[in-house]
């Protein structure tokens, strides 16, 4: 889908631009990797190495659009996707690793499991998932997912949040994702860290739009409660739930200038790190998926010190 760049497009055309992302075919083998070892993702995993040189680890990202690197007008950009970016990030640390992304734009907890969005060998994106985790073995260091916007967060249309859909929304994510992380548990073993990313507020672009907030407000309780079905269902799993509030800066409505404007920290946070303030488009900038990438760099590190 094209997407509409009339300035400040919150409404519609935000909610689909998630939801029916341009879905191109994921990489389901390492031959996307990102070799690691410091500045800009490569096409392809290197085949040097120095005899001091780690070992390469293996890193598996499943997800929607947002793993997938989609930007409005170009479609999915894996090598500047967040997972590509986290895996160069943490080489240029010393933990080199070969990431396999698998996102699929468009992607649901249904489609995830089932199929349809966009064509793997074995049918679907967990099952390519789990082969990849089996195939990696001892290797497996890091495996990542996001899932679950596209099940609820288009139920907010122009700031109106539909009750209706909300209700089964939450029901499909109730009823799907615990069977995925268990899934993805399962197959990983008890040692390689597993993160399941929760979901940023677009919607605090509509404060711009409206002066008011109350669209923004209404739609953030959708986005509230979904990241609390992810974290609670991440618990149950044993894997871990990685709050974005913080990289977003959630909460915080101290007054910022942003091109001679004064903005609410939260809001400039979403028109940096999105193009929902621009584009009405709720998919993350350059510097979005380099924030993202950061917070799970932080998040590995943080689970690998004693």
């Amino acid at each position: 889908m094209r997407l509409s760049r009339s300035r400040y497009a919150v409404g519609l055309a935000l909610v689909l631009a998630l939801a029916t992302a341009g879905c191109s075919s994921p990489q389901a083998t390492p031959s996307s990797s990102a070799s690691v070892s410091g500045g800009t993702p490569s096409a392809t995993a290197s085949s040097s190495t120095t005899p001091s040189a780690a070992k390469p680890g293996a890193y598996v990202a499943l997800g929607d659009s947002l793993a997938a690197g989609f930007q409005p007008g170009s479609g999915d950009l894996r090598e500047s996707s967040y997972p590509a970016l986290a895996a160069s990030r943490l080489g240029a640390l010393g933990s080199p690793l070969t990431l396999t992304n698998l996102a699929c734009s468009g992607e649901t907890t249904t489609s995830l499991t089932k199929g349809g969005r966009c064509e793997f060998p074995e049918g679907n994106q967990l099952a390519a998932a789990e082969a990849a985790i089996r195939a990696a073995g001892s290797d497996l260091r890091l495996v990542t997912i996001d899932i679950g916007g596209n099940d609820l967060l288009f139920c907010a249309r122009g700031g109106k949040v539909d009750q209706a859909c909300t209700v089964t929304g939450r029901k499909t994510v109730d009823a799907n994702l615990p069977g995925i992380l268990t899934r993805l548990r399962a197959a990983a073993g008890d040692k390689a860290q597993i993160i399941v990313l929760g979901y940023y507020n677009p919607w605090l672009a509509a404060t711009i739009r409206s002066g008011s907030g109350v669209d923004a407000g209404a739609s953030a309780a959708v986005v509230a409660d979904l990241n609390a079905r992810i974290a609670k269902h991440a618990k149950a799993a044993g894997v871990s739930y990685l709050s974005l509030d913080e990289t977003f800066n959630a909460t915080d409505t101290t007054p910022t200038t942003v091109q001679g404007k004064q903005l609410p920290a939260n809001v400039a946070a979403i028109c940096e790190l999105t193009y929902a303030c621009t584009f009405g488009d709720v998919h993350l900038t350059d510097e979005g998926a380099v924030r993202v990438a950061g917070t799970i760099v932080k998040a590995v590190q943080a689970a690998a010190s004693p």
